[in-house]
């Protein structure tokens, strides 16, 4: 998108309300005789955002109607485009094989929003939580219902001395009671405590649940 010059950006500052971005994008195309498709158009309200632009939410945004038919389908380009257009469209279009500027190889690392260290696993983007492959290469699959906690409290520190599996009772308690802490053996203590705080509620609710049957029965 960064083809688009500044006649197309105030464009879609003047004229995106009430439209979906397939809507913006139709008109987009047809009046500077583009090729764009509808991912282009939202990473260039994207980067309309960062000047400080607000976008009001539209409706159903990206969302074709059942029932609905897109127009080009089953058709050919020379069916609906123009000779000109369809030389913009080639210029454009992604060809089978080639490889994109920003693809990552298996094994590249990178910072998730939430603060997280991803490592690439596989072809064409699957990525997984570093500290979380680093525990299962030490102490095996991870249990379901647990979480990977680091002790110190640092995301980016994933030795495997940091990272701890507990489960998802235990990291709520620990949230709730606020026993984190950025020293490992404070945060270590914590978990025990978290660990009984956890067992005594559930020997609450089994004494409660035996109460409530010997009602009933």
């Amino acid at each position: 998108m960064n083809r688009y010059n500044e006649q197309v950006k105030e464009y879609v500052k003047k004229n995106y309300k009430g439209k979906s971005t397939i809507e913006l994008t139709n008109e987009i195309n047809e009046l500077f005789n583009l090729c764009a498709t509808t991912d282009n158009i939202q990473n260039l309200k994207s980067r309309i955002k960062r000047t400080g632009f607000v976008f009001e939410p539209a409706k159903n945004d990206g969302y074709i109607k059942k029932g609905n038919i897109p127009a080009n389908k089953g058709k050919k380009w020379d069916d609906y485009l123009s000779k000109e257009k369809q030389e913009n469209c080639r210029k454009t279009t992604f060809k089978k094989g080639n490889i994109p500027k920003n693809h990552r190889e298996v094994g590249s690392e990178r910072l998730s929003k939430d603060g997280y260290i991803e490592i690439k696993v596989e072809e064409p983007n699957k990525w997984k939580y570093k500290h979380r492959l680093i525990y299962e290469k030490y102490y095996g699959k991870i249990p379901k219902g647990y979480n990977v906690i680091f002790l110190d409290g640092n995301k980016l520190n994933i030795d495997i001395k940091n990272l701890k599996a507990i489960s998802k009772h235990d990291n709520l308690i620990m949230n709730e009671k606020k026993l984190r802490y950025k020293n490992k053996e404070l945060t270590e203590s914590a978990y025990l405590i978290a660990k009984i705080e956890n067992k005594n509620r559930k020997l609450k609710n089994e004494r409660l649940w035996t109460i409530i049957l010997w009602y009933f029965i």
